[in-house]
C-alpha cells in the first residue's frame, strides 16, 4: 500500500472544505455567523462598509493551502434577514476581478419565524378533581386563584411579543450599523479601512443634519468636532485610536455615544 503523506491529506481536506462552504448554522440578526472557505486566485479583502449595506464581512485569518488556493475563515454579521453571497463583500488586494470566485451563500435568520402571527397559542383547560367535604371548598379556591393570574400572564406575554415583533420588522437604525465598527475600535482593533468607512457614514450623517454640503471633509469634521452631538463620539474614537484599550470603554458608554444615531437609517 503506497504511503499517504501528511500534505495530502491536508490538500483533501482543504477541497473538501471549498466544496461544502454552506455554513452549518444560520445565525439571526445581529448575530455574527462564521464559514471556512477556500477560495481561488489573488488575496482577498472585504468590501468597505457603507450605509446601504446589509451584511458586515470580515476576514479573520488567511492562510495559503497546499493545493495553490487561500484558505478563508470568514465571519458576517447580517444587518437585513434572508439569503446573502459573501462573495459580493469581497475584493482583491491588487485590484483585479473577482470574477472568478465561487457562490458563498449564507443565511441570516429572523428573529422569529417567518409565519410567525404574533399570537399566543391557547391553553388547554385543566380538569380538576372533586373531592368531599373541605377538599371542595380548598380546590375552588385554589382555582378561582389561579384565574385571577391568568389575565395577568397573558397581557405580559402579549407585551413582550408584540415588543419582540417591533424589534424584529423594523429597520435597522445608523447606530445599528456603526455599533459594530464603533466596539472594533474601542477594542483597538479597527483597520484602515474600516476607519474610513465609520468615519465617511458619520460625516455623511452630520453633512444631512446640519446643512454641511457646501465644506470640505476636514472643514466638516473639524465642525462636528465642537458640535454637542457629534463631537463626543468624535472625539472619543480619536481618543481610541491614540491610546490603548481600556476597561472605561464598556458598552453602557458605547450606547451613550450612539444615542444621537438611533433614528432610522436612510436608505
Amino acid at each position: 500500500m503506497s504511503r499517504i503523506t501528511r500534505g495530502s491529506l491536508i490538500a483533501l481536506a482543504l477541497v473538501l472544505c471549498s466544496v461544502a462552504a454552506t455554513p452549518t448554522t444560520s445565525p439571526t440578526v445581529g448575530v455574527e455567523g462564521r464559514i471556512e472557505v477556500s477560495l481561488p486566485g489573488s488575496t482577498l479583502e472585504a468590501k468597505p462598509v457603507t450605509e446601504k449595506a446589509k451584511l458586515l464581512l470580515r476576514i479573520a485569518s488567511v492562510d495559503a493551502a497546499v493545493t495553490g488556493k487561500m484558505y478563508y475563515d470568514l465571519r458576517y454579521i447580517g444587518l437585513v434577514p434572508g439569503d446573502h453571497d459573501l462573495r459580493d463583500y469581497l475584493v482583491r488586494a491588487d485590484g483585479s476581478s473577482t470574477a472568478d470566485l465561487p457562490a458563498i451563500p449564507v443565511i441570516v435568520s429572523h428573529l422569529l419565524p417567518e409565519n410567525h402571527n404574533g399570537q399566543l397559542s391557547p391553553t388547554p383547560a385543566t380538569r380538576w378533581p372533586f373531592f368531599g367535604g373541605y377538599r371542595i371548598a380548598i380546590t375552588a379556591a385554589i382555582a378561582a386563584w389561579l384565574l385571577m393570574l391568568v389575565p395577568l400572564i397573558l397581557a405580559r406575554r402579549k407585551h413582550r411579543v408584540t415588543s419582540i415583533v417591533a424589534t424584529s420588522s423594523r429597520a435597522p437604525t445608523l447606530a445599528d450599523r456603526l455599533r459594530p465598527l464603533i466596539e472594533r475600535a474601542a477594542q483597538g482593533s479597527l483597520s484602515i479601512d474600516e476607519k474610513a468607512a465609520l468615519e465617511r457614514m458619520m460625516l455623511n450623517h452630520w453633512q444631512r443634519r446640519l446643512s454641511l454640503g457646501d465644506r470640505s471633509p476636514s472643514e466638516s469634521i473639524a465642525a462636528l468636532r465642537d458640535h454637542p452631538d457629534a463631537g463626543k463620539l468624535l472625539r472619543s474614537l480619536e481618543d481610541w485610536l491614540h491610546r490603548p484599550p481600556s476597561a472605561s470603554r464598556s458598552d453602557a458608554n458605547i450606547a451613550v455615544l450612539l444615542e444621537p444615531y438611533r433614528e432610522p437609517a436612510l436608505k
